[in-house]
């Protein structure tokens, strides 16, 4: 009987499987070659930081499944920490619409202009929109600007990877308005 038994569970087991993993890392353009001179304080951005709200903050990708609730999916998992994706996408994008400012993820001067962005909507939706939301600051000296940014794309296709693709899309148009924005006298 204990022979059957364990025959039994291995049997079981044999033919239970976890999901595989899935990995996504969001689309980045080559970073453009930086080429401006800091010759004033207000030639270099920092970046930061990029804060998440805390339901972005797992490293499973977020779905909202009602008006509600979220979900963190266990097996489509983003392949490195999402801050850190979206920091260097943001330096990346940035770099290449301010040619003339050199944008970073550290400061390397004194007193530069500071970017902060805040995300709280930074994932798919039930409905197959995709929501790219929160607010950004940059400081100038004692200069302080915020924006609030509401994205909300339709998906076009089914699955993770557009998914992904279409935040990224979104990150983009977030990054087009901080430019704009920086860019005026």
């Amino acid at each position: 009987m204990r022979y059957l038994l364990s025959i039994f569970v291995l049997m079981l087991a044999a033919c239970s499987s976890t999901p595989d993993k899935m990995y996504y890392q969001l689309p980045v353009k080559p970073p453009a070659t930086q080429t401006a001179t800091v010759m004033s304080e207000q030639n270099q951005i920092w970046l930061q930081r990029v804060m998440l709200a805390d339901v972005l903050t797992s490293n499973g990708i977020t779905y909202q499944t009602s008006d509600v609730s979220y979900s963190n999916a266990s097996s489509h998992l983003w392949a490195s920490p999402l801050e850190q994706q979206l920091g260097q996408s943001m330096v990346s994008e940035l770099s290449s619409a301010l040619p003339a400012r050199l944008v970073s993820l550290q400061p390397l001067q004194n007193s530069p202009d500071t970017l902060d962005i805040t995300l709280t909507a930074f994932n798919g939706r039930y409905d197959g929109t995709v929501l790219v939301q929160g607010f950004w600051t940059v400081s100038r000296g004692k200069e302080v600007i915020r924006r609030n940014f509401d994205i909300q794309l339709e998906q076009k296709e089914d699955g993770y990877p557009e998914l992904v693709r279409t935040l990224s899309n979104g990150w983009q148009q977030v990054a087009d308005g901080i430019a704009k924005e920086i860019s005026k006298p």
